[in-house]
């Protein structure tokens, strides 16, 4: 809510208070004049029960009371930029930038669109995009005449710099008014698929599409959880029209509008040719750290709120997803622009979550959807780590009543775990405390859903080590059927996670080392095969990890290799075969295990480095005089990145071949038929 980002109610986190010359006014949060209100997307709350059904649905507008409108009297938002990171609440949760931070670029156009009623305000409200310094960015839109009732004005703003800059709404006369649900996007050209899938930023989007994901996990695990009743996700709340939806605090402790919802996720996951992977809360706050909030089962009435809140969820997003368009919610679908049914097939209920609470709760909606559409795939969860009691207590309830889910199971370790446990999932071997193992005979399988060396800082060290691990998941993929690293992106100056596959700013992004060896290891065929282990001399060279699988369809062959020792080394290769190969080497190496392609200091924004004048280079024939005079404000921000792919053409070989492996690389040898 609101009030949680701010002190008082005339704070408006990442928006700044306008008052030109002479400017005397007011503008305040306020909740008796909402744009949608009256919101209700599920039971009817009783204001005496333990849910907080009030506070989730409060609604909020901004009213302006200006007796002298001097110059311009308004507010201008700042767009997420770079704020000064803290522990405190107005920083941790919010980021309080106030600066100008929009990310406009020359010659595009913006696609604005803000409400706007009146109470017989007489005057004009402009609004038009501006940088720092106050110098008019875009060209105006200008509203004459405010209606007595809400009206929706919508536009272009066209820039004509490319410089950062923000918002401006501003009124010229005295009077009142209110103003609510303001957007500005970029126009199609900037957007993933020019916006066919959602309002996606295109060049992160096709990093991930570089990454041929096979399946996509939303709105998050934690986020999923929520803190209290009020920062749970809940699904209904995020589609239909979008100044309809409902913006909540998440757990990360920012506040998510649902501009993107359920709905853009699985446009996205469709875009991407990924399987989608949504993530359901089961009536229990997160519970790693502390659990805030347990949806009571106590009395039938409990009992009826939590099936037609936690269990009937699910099973209306399936509808959602897979219902004909003469279905209830398959209608909404349609009318929402995806006639065509998503084919959903799989669903999560909770996250890192146990106990006899958790378990008592997934019961009721684990039966509620396997009774209402038993072709859905399940998943369960195996707790917050690899091992220990909790993971041996959930694994036991797995095993005695739901074997045919497939167990999300979380870890964020060190790199001597990742090197130590390439064996993790090997048949056979013994998995927590109580002497089981990953047994095949059994339905269950493993989805690793989160995992990461987080203390790394996507140093290249840690690439290593996670690509070492992943052979073993790559040879084991009868029991692991799915694993994702875990986070995905990261804005820099806004972690609150130190390990990221993707960095990225309002201008560009950084792929980690970590992200290329999943973009080399995307490639494989769909088989595994035995392969005899490396040897350094007679002994099996024990820093370095294989993983051969082939496309049986195609009869190319995919050997991955991590060579984790700072040697180069050359092996030979005997494909047992006189079928004429076109064999490749695409790899990434450094000599320096500690560098990061992101950089040294996540923390970017309240750098010295970045706050501090720096001289510029001198331009070409610039007089040594003017070399003082070339001072710019902070350090450019570059995109470069240390640790990329490069590609070595092996020519056409044979049966035996020699191949070079680079020092600490991790390497795909391609194989492929020369007939293809």
């Amino acid at each position: 809510m609101p009030y949680e980002f701010s002190y008082s109610d005339t704070t408006f986190f990442s928006w700044t208070v306008i008052r030109k010359d002479g400017a005397v006014g007011s503008a305040r949060i306020v909740e008796d004049k909402p744009l949608v209100p009256n919101l209700k997307r599920y039971y009817d709350w009783n204001p005496d029960d333990e849910y907080d059904d009030e506070a989730l649905y409060r609604q909020f507008s901004v009213r302006f009371d200006i007796e002298n409108p001097g110059e311009g009297f308004g507010i201008a938002a700042n767009g997420y930029g770079i704020g000064e990171y803290g522990k405190e609440p107005e920083t941790y949760y919010a980021v309080n930038t106030q600066v100008p931070s929009i990310p406009a670029v020359k010659d595009v156009s913006y696609d604005l669109s803000l409400y706007l009623q009146g109470d017989n305000y007489m005057g004009d409200i402009s609004v038009y995009l501006e940088d720092a310094q106050g110098n008019r960015n875009s060209n105006v839109l200008t509203v004459k005449g405010l209606a007595n009732g809400w009206t929706r004005f919508v536009a272009q703003l066209k820039a004509e710099r490319s410089v950062d800059s923000r918002l401006a709404i501003v009124a010229d006369a005295p009077g009142t008014f209110w103003l609510d649900f303001v957007t500005l996007l970029p126009e199609a050209s900037q957007l993933w698929m020019d916006g066919k899938y959602g309002p996606f930023r295109k060049d992160l989007v096709q990093a991930m599409a570089d990454l041929h994901p096979k399946f996509m996990r939303f709105p998050g695990g934690c986020t999923a959880e929520g803190d209290i009743y009020c920062s749970q996700v809940f699904w209904k709340n995020s589609v239909g029209p979008r100044e309809e939806r409902i913006q909540f605090r998440n757990h990360w402790g920012y506040l998510a509008s649902q501009y993107v919802g359920f709905y853009e996720y699985m446009l996205l996951a469709e875009s991407l040719g990924a399987e989608a992977l949504p993530i359901f809360n089961n009536g229990i706050t997160r519970q790693y750290g502390r659990a805030n909030f347990v949806a009571p089962l106590d009395t039938q009435e409990d009992r009826d709120r939590f099936y037609s809140i936690y269990a009937q969820d699910p099973i209306d997003f399936i509808e959602f997803c897979n219902g004909g368009a003469d279905t209830e919610w398959g209608a909404l679908r349609a009318k929402m622009g995806h006639p065509e049914p998503f084919n959903l097939k799989y669903i999560g209920i909770g996250n890192e979550n146990g106990g006899d609470p958790f378990w008592e709760r997934f019961d009721i909606i684990y039966n509620a959807v396997k009774k209402a559409h038993p072709e859905i795939t399940i998943i369960s969860t195996a707790g917050p780590g690899e091992a220990g009691r909790m993971f041996d207590a959930n694994m036991a309830q797995i095993d005695a009543k739901y074997p045919d889910t497939i167990v999300d199971e979380h870890y964020y370790k060190d790199d001597d775990w990742f090197y130590n446990n390439t064996d993790r999932y090997n048949p056979g071997k013994v998995r927590g405390s109580e002497g089981h193992t990953y047994d095949r005979k059994k339905p269950t399988r493993v989805f690793i859903g989160e995992f990461a060396n987080a203390n790394a800082q996507n140093a290249f060290s840690s690439a290593l080590a996670e690509a070492a691990y992943w052979t073993g998941l790559e040879r084991n993929s009868d029991m692991v059927v799915m694993a994702a690293y875990a986070p995905l992106f990261c804005k820099k100056g806004f972690n609150k996670w130190d390990s990221n596959l993707i960095w990225f700013d309002n201008r560009g992004m950084w792929r980690t080392c970590n992200y290329y060896y999943q973009k080399l290891f995307s490639q494989g065929g769909n088989r595994t095969f035995d392969m005899s282990a490396v040897m350094n001399g007679k002994k099996v060279d024990a820093t370095v990890y294989t993983s051969p699988t082939i496309d049986t369809a195609t009869g190319t062959i995919y050997i991955k290799i991590v060579n984790s020792e700072c040697v180069n080394k050359t092996f030979t290769v005997n494909t047992g075969s006189n079928t004429p190969y076109a064999a490749s080497l695409e790899f990434i190496s450094s000599y320096d295990t500690s560098v990061k392609n992101q950089g040294d200091q996540n923390y970017y924004s309240n750098n010295p480095e970045y706050a501090a004048p720096v001289m510029a280079a001198p331009a070409p024939g610039e007089r040594p005089a003017m070399r003082n005079m070339a001072f710019r404000f902070g350090r450019q921000v570059r995109y470069t990145e240390a640790v990329v792919p490069h590609t070595k053409d092996l020519g056409s070989v044979r049966k035996s071949f020699q191949v070079l492996i680079p020092e600490n690389s991790i390497c795909v040898l391609k194989l492929t038929p020369a007939n293809q």
